[in-house]
């Protein structure tokens, strides 16, 4: 039990000291207009000192740089979690692989050299499963998911190339490793049997609310996919949305008639929402509200983990877009909406975007 109690102690004191890098609305929103001279403090701030130090050359190098920073700290936290809650932290982690994976996949159908797809894939350091030289050396989409069954990937590829070899369509055995990927995400979350297995698996179903009903809108609405096939592609249901509802919603396609059917807590949020875009918007500030709140709890070290690694993604690819834009020399307007479409003060009283 000491030990338990000591592990905690240091989880909850490393987390409230990494809490201090989140850059609050008003450091948000100075990031948006900021030169590249004025961004360095606030960078500095966001604790991203390398950045500062050795300024990118490259969008690559930026994303690196920027992947090497989440990986460190998920690690420097891991360090203070038990087997079931480091093994949750390092599967959720998994998301920034199956990127890496898709871009393999796609190298294959486009005909990219091997040090070509190299070149665009993330170094993940210690927290990398995949076999990557082996996959990269492939010949074929094929191939690759059959080197992938012997590999941590194992389950969720046998299904991605029994569906890509029967239909030879890359977009649903991507949206199938992304399902099978959900699926497994929730059962390590009901694996956490301490104290912190509730509010971890409130948070991921509202983040599975936000994935679920984009997917679903997009599915229908965007590439007109049937009721029954979009509703297979879905993650497990979440908070406000379980699969029954998600099943309902699918017999529909317009933005208007799904939006009606939502549950009040949604509707609310969602009332006015025009297009999908602002829906995804409204809905992934209602997940960073919650993870704020449950970050200001002190009373889970582990869920405050996971809210903060959450939070701290959403910066990161929020930092990634503004200087992302620098380095392609764009202008600050297109840079400002495409880094935080929330800052538009019109959407702050719908979307809790305002929260800091």
């Amino acid at each position: 039990m000491a030990g338990k109690a000591a592990r905690d102690a240091f989880l909850d004191t490393r987390v409230s000291l990494l809490a201090q890098q989140l850059l609050r609305r008003p450091e948000r929103e100075a990031l948006l207009g900021a030169s590249e001279e004025e961004m360095r403090p606030l960078l500095q701030k966001a604790g991203l000192h390398q950045l500062v130090a050795e300024p990118p050359r490259n969008a690559r190098t930026l994303e690196q740089q920027l992947a090497t920073v989440l990986v460190e700290e998920s690690l420097l936290l891991m360090h203070g979690m038990n087997s079931d809650q480091s093994r949750f932290i390092r599967y959720w982690l998994r998301r920034l692989e199956l990127i890496n994976l898709k871009i393999i996949l796609r190298s294959k159908l486009s005909g990219l050299s091997a040090a070509q797809t190299l070149e665009n894939l993330l170094d993940l350091g210690p927290l990398t499963t995949l076999p990557i030289d082996a996959l990269v050396g492939t010949e074929s989409a094929e191939e690759l998911l059959r080197r992938l069954e012997s590999s941590p990937y194992a389950a969720m590829a046998r299904q991605a190339r029994k569906i890509y070899e029967e239909q030879l369509d890359l977009f649903n055995a991507e949206a199938t490793l992304d399902t099978h990927y959900y699926h497994q995400l929730v059962q390590q979350a009901r694996a956490l049997k301490d104290g912190s297995g509730e509010p971890v698996r409130a948070l991921l179903g509202t983040w599975l609310d936000q994935i679920n009903l984009v997917s679903l809108l997009r599915f229908r609405l965007n590439y007109r996919l049937e009721a029954p096939h979009a509703y297979f592609l879905l993650a497990p249901g979440g908070h406000h949305l379980p699969l029954p509802l998600l099943q309902q919603l699918a017999q529909y396609d317009s933005l208007e008639q799904m939006l009606a059917l939502l549950p009040p807590a949604l509707q609310q949020r969602l009332a006015d929402a025009a297009d999908i875009e602002n829906v995804e918007y409204r809905m992934v500030a209602m997940v960073r509200t919650h993870a704020r709140r449950l970050l200001r709890k002190r009373s889970h070290p582990m869920a405050r983990s996971f809210a903060y690694l959450y939070l701290r993604e959403q910066q990161i690819q929020l930092i990634h877009t503004v200087l992302k834009g620098h380095l392609l020399g764009l202008e600050q307007g297109l840079i400002r909406f495409c880094a935080d479409p929330l800052v538009d003060a019109g959407h702050h009283h719908h979307t809790g975007a305002a929260a800091s």
